[in-house]
């Protein structure tokens, strides 16, 4: 069952639309979204932290205090999907009408879903560019419009989601995932200040004591898109599927996708968020 919390409650039926809500008319606001098991929020703090930057950054008047309660109440013990939703609100018109305003802070609940755990994806290039220098290729803004035109050309070509490289012809991400390359015991991702890539959960996870764990060493640079077909694996990351194989790019077969190594991350991963909430994601069927 769905719920939403909104502005401090919790809200019955559908919510009124405001429209003049800049986050509605401009796409002026942020978001984070959230796998959660038995009531708990997985790496909730690491989560808040990243909303309290790009509100910062976009001058955003939320609390991180009011965030943790409104997850608090949307959760309920539940396995589920978060999202958190902070709007400027309603202020004069004009892009240069920057005052924080009221804002707005929603926080909604979904069941989970366990079958899209560790699906093997079939990924096409993007024509479209991420900018290392954009606000929205950094934060996790309302302005997705880049993501999903790129999500859309996928679709158009039967794609399970699209590769996007940065402006300077490097691989950057997929529409809403991290990309890694594992080539021999070395594991790579785009660096999220230089190559214009959202700094991941997930991925920061994995970059972190799991790495290690496995005997990998973690690198973060740029990467050519000419690597991802000479790797040992390719794969993506994010808090919802957590890791998602790469078996075709652009028609060509990456047939090691799915190896031994890949799956022992997936693993370590699951295991670490059952540790943390005692639930394993890959046996949730249930709200």
């Amino acid at each position: 069952m769905s719920t939403v919390w909104f502005n401090g409650e919790i809200v019955e039926g559908p919510l009124p639309l405001d429209p003049r809500d800049r986050g509605l008319l401009l796409g002026d606001g942020a978001f984070e979204t959230i796998a959660a098991f038995n009531g708990h929020a997985v790496w909730l703090d690491d989560h808040l932290d990243r909303l309290m930057i790009a509100a910062s950054v976009l001058g955003l008047n939320i609390k991180r205090e009011t965030v943790a309660e409104g997850v608090k109440q949307t959760l309920r013990g539940r396995h589920g999907i978060l999202r958190i939703t902070v709007t400027r609100g309603s202020t004069s018109r004009g892009l240069g009408a920057i005052e924080p305003g009221h804002g707005n802070l929603m926080v909604t609940f979904s069941p989970w879903i366990k079958g899209m755990l560790f699906q093997p994806a079939r990924l096409i290039t993007s024509s479209i560019r991420r900018s290392p220098d954009s606000v929205t290729s950094r934060h996790k803004t309302l302005s997705y419009a880049d993501n999903i035109a790129a999500a859309r050309e996928a679709s158009l070509r039967s794609a399970d989601d699209a590769l996007m490289l940065n402006t300077h012809g490097r691989v950057a991400c997929a529409t809403v995932a991290n990309i890694f390359v594992l080539e021999g015991d070395t594991l790579s991702t785009p660096l999220d200040s230089t190559e214009g890539v959202l700094n991941g959960i997930t991925s920061r996870h994995i970059l972190g004591s799991l790495a290690d764990g496995l005997g990998l060493v973690s690198a973060c640079t740029g990467i050519e898109p000419a690597r991802l077909f000479g790797a040992d694996a390719v794969f993506m990351t994010n808090s919802l599927r957590l890791v998602r194989p790469v078996t075709e790019i652009d028609g060509r077969a990456l047939p090691k996708a799915g190896g031994e190594i890949v799956k022992k991350i997936f693993d370590r991963i699951c295991r670490d968020i059952e540790r943390d909430t005692g639930a394993d994601p890959r046996k949730v069927d249930h709200p």
